[in-house]
């Protein structure tokens, strides 16, 4: 960053060094000593430019350099003939130097573009209705102080339709790097495109300072006009050595407080401030500036219009994603059932609505076969067959969820008993799967609630009662194991009331 800065430095210093002297020179030396330094300038950025086309990673950024390898190098060529035409005096080497600036200028936006991430969906008419309100502003801007000042030149002044075409592409070329240059980009990755786009910017407004030099009958140095073509070229000198920005995203901070998002509003405001002058210091605007004004602000207003849809769309979307990622962090991605997290927040909430519940937990029998014999898509297909069973035998106020593998547990809010016993008819169901048909069983420990008793302490229960019930029954029939004696937990008949166990063997 550092040697960036000193580089910028010196090209500025020589710019403003050459401005400083140029009134001491003859003027055909003058512009011979421009010409060749901006020759040489653009030229050696050209050649560095087209030097990088092949060593450059994505298509994208390889089109950036060759238009700016182009753009340099048509410059140059410009340069280059305007130098033979100071040396010959040949007034046809005039037309296609001029032909070459010009088609540089409006290269070098298009560089600057490309240099910059893709603009996606609706953000795309966006900046299309901002290049257009840029380029009306500085079309206004423009006409009160060269278009309409050559207007009244009389037979030297310039025509304002041939000074609205030499001025509109590098006009055109100016609003493209500006709205360009406002979009939010990274720190580094914005170095290059904005230092382009500020290039730009630099040789349109040299060129109406040149126009207007020629228009008053000043030396064509005047109004910076000399330092502006070269500090432009030195800028282009400079940037061609930085590496091509990496496509990254823009922080959310930068996002929303980046300064260079008002760029595009500064033509606009100095228009204003210029009609504004206008209309006091002489009583009047000229109705081509009323109209370029007017279509000026209706660009402006339909662009807010865009924008207001934009965010309204974005805060659906962002409104939909937090649904998603909510839903995501309740439920298992398998089966779509509550996963652990969800379970002991609403299990919780639903013992304390309903103190009579139950909390019943279910392993299945004989589901491991299934995966070894038929694979893991098989049994995840026998997962979400079973998910679905459970979830379709049990009330609206009961809760089913997965607690992982082949563990379900379910939170009864009523009688557990004509729940357990739709359980385990739905489970015991053939499944289709694979081409063949599969059964499995299920292992049911069941806890009713009592004061005191948390969901932790039923989940425990339950758990302990389920796998009673799987060393005992092997999923064949309903066990009723008396309380376990050693755990003062679990002391009372009326917690494991039923230990549940439903369904054949897999097959």
């Amino acid at each position: 960053m550092t040697r960036l800065r000193t580089a910028l430095a010196g090209v500025t210093a020589v710019a403003v060094a050459f401005q400083a002297i140029a009134p001491l020179l003859p003027d055909a030396v003058a512009r011979a000593v421009s010409d060749v330094l901006i020759a040489l300038a653009v030229g050696s950025a050209a050649v560095t430019y087209l030097r990088r086309v092949r060593r450059e990673a994505t298509r994208r950024a390889r089109a950036a350099v060759l238009v700016g390898g182009l753009a340099a190098a048509g410059w140059a060529i410009a340069n280059a003939l305007f130098f033979a035409y100071e040396i010959t005096g040949v007034r046809s080497l005039v037309t296609p130097a001029v032909c070459l600036s010009v088609g540089a200028a409006l290269l070098l936006p298009l560089g600057v573009h490309l240099l910059t991430p893709p603009v996606p969906g609706a953000e795309r008419y966006r900046r299309l209705i901002d290049v257009s309100a840029v380029a009306g502003a500085t079309y206004a801007v423009a006409w009160l102080y060269l278009l309409e000042p050559a207007r009244h030149r009389g037979p030297g002044g310039l025509s304002t339709l041939f000074a609205t075409l030499a001025t509109g592409p590098e006009l055109a070329a100016a609003a493209v790097a500006l709205v360009t240059m406002s979009r939010n980009l990274p720190t580094r990755g914005g170095r290059v495109p904005r230092l382009l786009g500020a290039t730009s910017v630099i040789l349109a407004v040299t060129g109406i300072a040149g126009l207007r030099n020629t228009v008053d009958g000043r030396q064509w140095y005047s109004l910076g006009v000399g330092a502006g073509y070269l500090l432009a070229a030195g800028v282009i000198a400079v940037t061609c050595h930085l590496p091509t920005p990496r496509p990254e995203p823009a922080g959310t901070r930068r996002m929303i407080s980046g300064g260079w998002a008002i760029l595009p509003y500064v033509p606009i405001l100095l228009a204003v401030a210029a009609s504004a002058a206008q209309q006091i210091g002489a009583g009047v605007l000229p109705p081509v500036l009323v109209w370029v004004l007017l279509a000026t602000f209706l660009l402006v207003l339909l662009r807010q219009f865009l924008t207001v849809a934009i965010v309204g769309r974005l805060a659906m979307t962002l409104e939909a994603n937090q649904a998603e990622l909510a839903y995501q962090a309740d439920h298992d991605s398998l089966t779509g059932l509550p996963n652990r997290s969800c379970f002991h927040r609403r299990g919780g909430e639903l013992l304390a609505a309903h103190p009579e519940s139950s909390v019943l937990l279910l392993d299945l029998d004989g589901f491991k076969p299934v995966n070894d014999a038929l694979g893991h898509a098989a049994g995840d297909e026998v997962l979400r067959v079973v998910a679905a069973r459970l979830a379709g035998v049990v009330r609206p106020d009961d809760l089913v969820a997965r607690l992982g593998g082949d563990e379900f547990v379910l939170v009864l809010a009523g009688e557990p008993d004509a729940a357990a016993a739709r359980i385990r008819e739905a489970i015991a169901a053939p499944i289709a799967v694979g081409g063949t048909t599969v059964r499995v069983g299920a292992s049911i420990g069941l806890a009713t609630a009592r004061p005191g008793a948390g969901l932790e302490t039923l989940v425990r229960e339950a758990d302990a009662a389920m796998y009673a019930a799987k060393a005992v029954t092997k999923g064949r029939r309903m066990a009723e194991p008396r309380p376990c004696e050693t755990s003062p937990a679990i002391d009372s008949a009326a917690v494991y009331r039923a230990h549940l166990a439903s369904g054949p063997e897999a097959r």
